[in-house]
């Protein structure tokens, strides 16, 4: 079996007064943002793209633990200074994160 290539974005969150968390974000972190997003009637992800990837960090980071549970959504954005997308680059033009390039050699 070959690399598994997730859909879902690895992000780099820096801060304040914590160090850095590099982690993986999942389909559970996305299902949430879909929900929490309808229920606050925040905007979609193509006008507050901070926003999502914010919350699918803190989400993110609550479920694999490394935040605990009760850790509030709201202090989590007050204190992220950045939330990077590490595997952007790995984009094609479709915007789809999992095609691969070309083969080796």
């Amino acid at each position: 079996m070959g690399e598994v290539r997730l859909q879902t974005p690895r992000v780099l969150v820096i801060r304040e007064g914590y160090d850095d968390l590099e982690i993986q974000t999942a389909n559970p972190d996305l299902i949430l943002w879909d929900r929490t997003r309808y229920k606050h009637k925040w905007p979609p992800v193509s006008d507050a793209p901070m926003i999502w990837a914010t919350f699918i960090a803190w989400a993110a980071a609550r479920r694999t633990g490394a935040i605990p549970p009760e850790y509030l959504y709201e202090t989590w954005e007050a204190e992220a200074l950045e939330i990077r997308i590490l595997n952007a680059d790995e984009d094609d033009e479709s915007g789809s994160p999992t095609q691969p390039g070309p083969a080796p050699g």
